[in-house]
């Protein structure tokens, strides 16, 4: 019996007929094409994805659904910028590196080569930009600049903009007393709407009271938000934390054991406790953290184990902390092949905590010698850098997230 034939295959020119009608059924629905978009993942392929066409442009470039792709895409870090004693500028650290970022990293690694013969200093970062200090000698005089901005934008974005206010006069109770004040400085929560502006924070420590002082930067003119003093005389101590949310500042210091909390609408001052077993004996062993709503996040290193806790602030700031994470450092070490926790090459176990991001999604610590990136969710570590004796101390780490991305208005025609 005569086998069946099997019908000849379909010429190529009807095969691909066929596969550009099922892809235009799928991309020619914006429906299924916006679920396409949405999970590129990072902004740079979005807006190449952008490029295709006006549709593509159009459908990408919507507000609503920008905010579903945030949502769904949590900021991406791309590196950290180092402030060390021991160089004049700042080192960046690409973290985490994938190709299709590597022209993105190599401008902000080189943003500090145009600052050749001047110091600079960051002083904060938030998302991709960044607050830094510039100094340097004209005609043999000492000046210095600050400085808003964006080192992974193709023209820098750099705004040259006023520096924080000379301290407040006060009235003194008497000829012995004195107030000595301590500046923040801090970009704005939402930092990417917000070209030229920042806040600066003054703590003014007397003999009877600490003082705090709010002032932001508006059409490039510093105008006084907030004041408020509590009858508490502290000490300023070298040791200290600062977390700025855009309506509270917290401030711990080293010498009590609670958190200062500055609430800026209401002009107020309350104090609120730090969780159960947490000492700040050292400003490198305790970070607060930016959290969803109106809380915030406590990070706390001792020895091998990083704990950390979250607070829901109430009406009077008085907080209620929960730990929410618990993470044994050995066993980070360990997954990185380091098998020995007392000491690596000469270096002790002393953990210091660098940076924290919001809701604590991940810090760096230095230990032996080096600075690491914490994933928390995952306990996942990579060593970022390891420091150089020309290095000397390490002052602060700050972070460059990724930006989100931004889409001109499209001309007729």
């Amino acid at each position: 019996m005569e086998r069946a034939r099997r019908p000849p295959p379909p010429p190529l020119a009807d095969a691909a007929a066929a596969a550009a009608a099922a892809m235009s059924v799928v991309l020619g629905n914006d429906d299924l094409l916006r679920k396409i978009l949405l999970r590129l993942g990072l902004p740079t392929s979005l807006l190449r994805a952008a490029l295709v066409c006006r549709r593509w442009y159009r459908l990408a470039s919507d507000s609503a659904f920008l905010r579903r792709f945030r949502d769904r895409n949590n900021p991406r870090i791309l590196g950290v910028y180092l402030n060390t004693s021991g160089t004049s500028r700042p080192r960046f650290l690409k973290v985490r590196p994938l190709a299709e970022l590597a022209a993105v990293a190599r401008r902000a690694g080189s943003f500090f080569d145009a600052f050749d013969g001047s110091s600079a200093f960051v002083h904060d970062s938030r998302g991709s930009r960044i607050l830094i200090r510039t100094s340097g000698y004209v005609y043999g005089h000492s000046e210095s600049t600050h400085l808003l901005c964006s080192p992974m934008s193709a023209a820098g974005d750099t705004v040259v903009v006023p520096p924080p206010l000379m301290v407040p006069r006060v009235q003194l109770a008497g000829p012995l007393e004195s107030v000595i004040y301590e500046y923040g400085e801090f970009l704005p929560v939402n930092g990417e709407a917000h070209g030229r502006s920042y806040f600066c924070v003054l703590v003014g420590h007397g003999d009877q009271q600490t003082a705090v002082h709010l002032y932001e930067l508006q059409d490039m003119y510093w105008v006084p938000r907030s004041s408020a003093a509590v009858q508490l005389p502290v000490t300023p101590p070298g040791l200290k934390v600062m977390l700025f949310d855009d309506s509270k500042f917290y401030y711990i210091l080293a010498d009590i054991i609670k958190i200062l909390v500055f609430d800026f609408p209401s002009s107020s001052i309350s104090a609120m406790d730090l969780p159960n077993g947490v000492e700040n004996d050292d400003t490198c062993s305790v970070m607060l953290s930016r959290g969803d709503g109106s809380g915030i996040y406590l990070v706390h290193v001792k020895e091998s184990l990083l704990r950390i806790f979250r607070c829901t602030t109430g009406g009077d700031n008085s907080g209620n902390w929960s730990l929410v994470d618990n993470i044994c450092l050995r066993k980070v070490c360990a997954n990185l092949g380091m098998t020995t926790w007392t000491s690596v090459e000469g270096h002790d176990a002393d953990v210091k905590l660098h940076a924290v991001d919001d809701n604590a999604k991940f810090v760096f610590l230095e230990m032996f010698g080096a600075i690491f990136f914490l994933d928390v969710a995952s306990t996942q570590a990579e060593k970022v850098y390891e420091i150089r004796p020309e290095d000397k101390e390490l002052i602060s780490v700050h972070p460059l997230m990724m930006p989100s991305p931004v889409f001109p208005m499209l001309g007729e025609g």
